[in-house]
Formats: structure tokens, C-alpha cells, sequence
């Protein structure tokens, strides 16, 4: 067994007449660059291209002769025997440097009891999250934040008729109001909207019969209703 160290140029590759039944390569700095030629005493050649460290080669007939080439220059090491062989690597580390014109997308799963812990410098930091959050020791500020606030009192509006033409109003408005529950009560459809020109095939909410619509985003507004054969509305407000 003998290991061989060797700086390899591009241009001019290495070759030599070394005989052996297995070559192992150790390393190369410029990793898997490499094109092996292994000729054995009947002129007999295999190759390999494209291999770097961990390659190791085992022709039948063993080889008489070894060539190695490189896209670019490399320091390369490697061992040649007359049996096999079986050398436990180092571990081995690698460094990402992609810009951020080249992100690299990366999973990150933290093992139960052992959190991942994150920091950033000032820029701003975002971050997409499914599932439980628990977070502790930290104090958060919240900004532009959508919150849906504890009710108070229930109301119920009961049932107004909402009939086919022209819009009905049946909620007035009402600073207090967190939401507002409508309830297509009747046998027609019906169209829930804010604007007293609402129309049947204008309306963007659309109940059918026995259909419920729950609004937390404009309760406190005027909503008027229109149906297209005619129909009853239950509404039910929370203040």
C-alpha cells in the first residue's frame, strides 16, 4: 500500500506506471474533478469521469498504470494497494455562500426540548410559521395587527323580510358593534351588501337558503339586503 500526494494541473493531467488492485482517493480540494484512467497489463482501460474524494476503483485485472485529469487545478491524494481497501472519512463540513440573488431553501427542524433559537441584526425579519408558537422570556410589540375583540351582549334582530327589487335596510349602523350574523331564514336567496343600490346580481355575498354569514370586518356598518325571489333574514349582533 503506498499513498501518493500530487498537485495536478489542468493542462497537463498526471500519469504514471504504478501497479495496484484498488485506488482510493483521499482528497481534492477542487472537489469532483477528476477523470481516472486504470490500464492493466493487457492494455485494457477503464475510466471513470467526474469523482472526486471517497472514489475508489477495483478493476477485475487490477492496473499497471495510472492517469488522472482535472478540469482545474488540483492537489489531489490518493492510495494504491494490491488488495481492497476501506478508509473512515473525516467528517466533512460544508460552507453555503450564495448570495441573495441565489437563495439556497433550507428546512430547519428543532428535536423536542431543544428549540432552534434565531436571531437577526436590524434589518427587518421574516418568517412563516405553521403550528404552535410558544414563546417565553421575550417581550413582543404588535403593529398593525387584526384583532377580533371579546363580545359583550348578544342581540337578536330576529327575522326581517327581504323582498325581490330593490335593496332593504336591515341593520343600521352602530359604533359598538364587534359582529354580525345573518341567516337566510326563507326559501329565495339572498344578497348582503353596504349600499343602499345594492342589487341581487351586484351582490358579492350571496346566501343561500339556510346559509349563514358571519361578519367581523364591517359590523359596525349599514347592511342592506336584496332577495331574488324574496326571502327572510334572522340577524344576530354581538356588542
Amino acid at each position: 500500500m503506498q499513498t501518493i500526494s500530487q498537485f495536478i494541473k489542468a493542462a497537463t493531467g498526471y500519469s504514471a506506471g504504478i501497479g495496484g488492485r484498488t485506488l482510493y482517493v483521499q482528497s481534492c480540494d477542487v472537489g469532483s474533478t477528476l477523470t481516472i484512467t486504470l490500464t492493466d497489463s493487457l492494455g485494457t482501460r477503464d475510466t471513470v469521469i467526474g469523482v472526486g474524494a471517497g472514489a475508489k476503483l477495483t478493476p477485475a485485472a487490477g492496473f499497471t498504470k495510472v492517469e488522472i485529469g482535472t478540469t482545474a487545478d488540483a492537489n489531489v491524494q490518493f492510495v494504491i494497494t494490491n488488495g481492497d481497501i476501506d478508509v473512515q472519512l473525516t467528517q466533512v463540513g460544508t460552507n453555503v455562500t450564495n448570495t441573495n440573488a441565489n437563495p439556497v431553501p433550507v428546512s430547519i427542524v428543532s428535536e423536542p426540548g431543544q428549540p432552534f433559537e434565531v436571531s437577526n441584526g436590524p434589518n427587518p425579519f421574516h418568517v412563516t410559521v405553521d403550528g404552535a408558537v410558544n414563546v417565553t422570556g421575550a417581550t413582543l410589540t404588535a403593529t398593525n395587527v387584526g384583532l377580533i375583540p371579546a363580545g359583550a351582549a348578544i342581540s337578536e334582530a330576529g327575522a326581517t323580510a327581504v323582498p325581490s327589487g330593490a335593496a332593504t335596510h336591515v341593520l343600521a349602523a352602530a359604533g359598538g358593534r364587534k359582529r354580525a350574523i345573518f341567516y337566510n331564514a326563507g326559501a329565495g336567496r339572498v344578497g348582503l351588501g353596504g349600499a343602499a343600490g345594492l342589487t341581487f346580481a351586484n351582490a358579492a355575498i350571496v346566501l343561500q337558503p339556510g346559509d349563514a354569514w358571519r361578519e367581523s370586518d364591517a359590523p359596525q356598518l349599514d347592511w342592506y339586503a336584496v332577495s331574488d325571489t324574496g326571502s327572510t333574514v334572522n340577524i344576530q349582533t354581538v356588542n
